[in-house]
């Protein structure tokens, strides 16, 4: 039974073939002609009955004889005793209108060339192990067929009219941007355009993630739907960072399980209900292995912003040297976002040089496979936190935003507040002192 569900059998569609034929019949010698402007081939039908059929009309178009079932079952006849009136008439019933003879007689020739495809494909397989001289011929009847398949395939250029009113729409509307809802990284570029990606950078420890914490809650703020793909950590460690920062406690004392009794009343008084509702247009997962997997949520869901944290943790081919398995996750990306009409902002991790640098303020060279990241991102921001490297000169408080590349806006620096224990970005350093 295996084998047998195996077997596949050669691209074809009767039915267009029987509804085609019918619309001639019904259309007379201009419905003949207005198939052969792309049929040309009687070994464009499948079935033998059609294939007589369609020789058939032809001789009577030649001798001026007119479509009349009669006519045509007796001409048919000559060539082909199995064509009788019962089938010619369930034939002719088929018929939905001449209008349809292009579409019907496009499907009938691209079956075919798809069949030709087959064949020189298999002749060509068989051939390889001849010399190459004699393989020549047969891969150029391949290619022949290959490049006509392609000329059949739909074009994917749009009109400049099209271009021209979703480009007003975007411009009126306003709609081609998202905002950060954040002052200090707004100021750079305005936000995200839809279609591009945003990678952020930084060392470990940086707060990477904890700016990613802060992003998801403005952008539901601002009623956006976010995908958030958790790779570093589980989606428990993730939300607990966001019932944080929506509840005033500290990250140690939850992550401790040291709660006061205070907060355990806060939990326990509908806390994680109202979190619930709140981030009801927020998607997690901590179990997307490979990128296939996360396009396929995204496609799904249609998020306005998929956040990936972080992108050297996808697993990819390993046949694929590093350098290209970055490249197919960027580009995979960028197509992602144009298709789906989003943003994107890839979380990455920076190389360990850096830290060996009398300067270890981060740059775009800093970034594994640095030429790859920088070339597709429309933006890349980083996370410095000055602290982590000299803890009597710099404020715990204070964590520093880079725009090393602003496609649509400028690059720079700001300083901006920051308590990792509450998992909370601010606008200042002295806001951040003063809550603290």
């Amino acid at each position: 039974m295996k084998q047998i569900e195996d077997i596949k059998l050669p691209p074809s569609d009767v039915d267009a073939e029987e509804s085609l034929l019918a619309e001639i019949i019904a259309g007379g010698f201009k419905g003949l002609d207005d198939a052969e402007r792309v049929i040309q081939s009687e070994e464009a039908f499948y079935s033998h009955e059609c294939k007589h059929l369609w020789q058939a009309l032809k001789r009577l178009r030649k001798e001026e004889i007119e479509y009349h079932i009669i006519n045509i079952r007796d001409e048919c006849k000559k060539k082909n005793n199995t064509i009788t009136s019962y089938w010619l008439t369930g034939l002719i019933d088929k018929s939905i209108g001449a209008s349809f003879i292009p579409s019907h007689a496009k499907i009938v020739w691209e079956k075919h060339i798809q069949r030709e495809v087959i064949r020189t494909a298999n002749k060509l397989l068989n051939s390889s192990y001849l010399p190459i001289d004699k393989t020549r011929q047969i891969l150029e009847e391949h290619g022949r067929s290959v490049d006509t398949l392609r000329a059949l395939m739909p074009s994917k250029t749009t009109d400049i009219t099209s271009i021209a009113k979703e480009t007003v729409d975007k411009i009126v509307k306003g709609n081609s941007m998202i905002s950060y809802n954040f002052p200090p990284l707004d100021e750079f570029a305005g936000g995200m355009t839809r279609g591009e990606v945003t990678v952020v950078g930084g060392r470990p420890g940086h707060g990477k993630t904890t700016l990613i914490v802060n992003i998801v809650q403005k952008l539901i703020e601002d009623g956006r739907k976010v995908l958030l793909i958790n790779r570093e950590m589980n989606n428990t460690e993730m939300m607990r960072k966001l019932i944080v920062l929506e509840s005033g406690m500290t990250y140690n004392s939850l992550r401790e399980n040291q709660v006061e009794e205070e907060s355990k009343k806060q939990l326990e008084n509908g806390l994680i209900e109202t979190i619930a509702k709140k981030y009801k247009k927020l998607k997690m997962f901590d179990n997307l292995r490979n990128l296939e997997e996360a396009v396929g949520e995204v496609t799904k869901f249609k998020p306005d912003v998929v956040i990936d944290d972080y992108i050297q943790l996808i697993q990819m081919p390993s046949s694929l040297d590093r350098r290209f398995q970055l490249e197919m996750i960027m580009n995979d990306y960028k197509w992602l976002c144009k298709k789906e009409n989003c943003c994107a902002i890839l979380v990455s991790q920076l190389n360990r040089e850096i830290e060996r640098r009398f300067d270890p303020k981060p740059k775009l060279s800093d970034f594994a496979e640095s030429g790859v990241i920088e070339q597709t991102a429309e933006a890349a921001l980083f996370v410095y936190y000055p602290y982590q490297y000299d803890d009597e000169k710099f404020s715990p408080y204070s964590v520093n935003i880079i725009s090393a590349k602003a496609r649509y806006g400028l690059t720079g620096e700001g300083t901006v507040g920051f308590n990792g224990n509450k998992c909370k970005f601010y606008i200042s350093e002295s806001e951040a002192l003063n809550l603290a």
